[in-house]
C-alpha cells in the first residue's frame, strides 16, 4: 500500500469514496406542526458512518451492520 494521505490503506469505503465525509441534508420547519409550511433546508458534511470517518472500509467494524444476526447463539 502507498503511504499517500490523499489515499486510505485499505478497501476503500464506497460511501464516501474514501474522503470519510458524507453530506447530510436537513429540513427544519419552524412552528408547532414539523409537516405543515415551507421548510428550510440545510447541508452539512458529517463524519461517515459505515467507515467512522477513515475512509477504509472494514465490516466487522461497520454499527450499521446487525453483527448479532451471524454471531452464533
Amino acid at each position: 500500500m502507498s503511504s499517500n494521505p490523499e489515499h486510505p490503506a485499505g478497501p476503500i469505503c464506497q460511501w464516501c469514496h474514501g474522503s470519510g465525509v458524507i453530506t447530510r441534508v436537513l429540513a427544519y420547519v419552524p412552528g408547532p406542526d414539523p409537516f405543515r409550511g415551507p421548510a428550510e433546508s440545510l447541508a452539512r458534511a458529517g463524519q461517515c458512518k459505515h467507515c467512522q470517518g477513515t475512509g477504509v472500509y472494514d465490516s466487522p467494524l461497520d454499527p450499521t451492520l446487525e453483527h448479532w444476526r451471524r454471531d452464533p447463539q
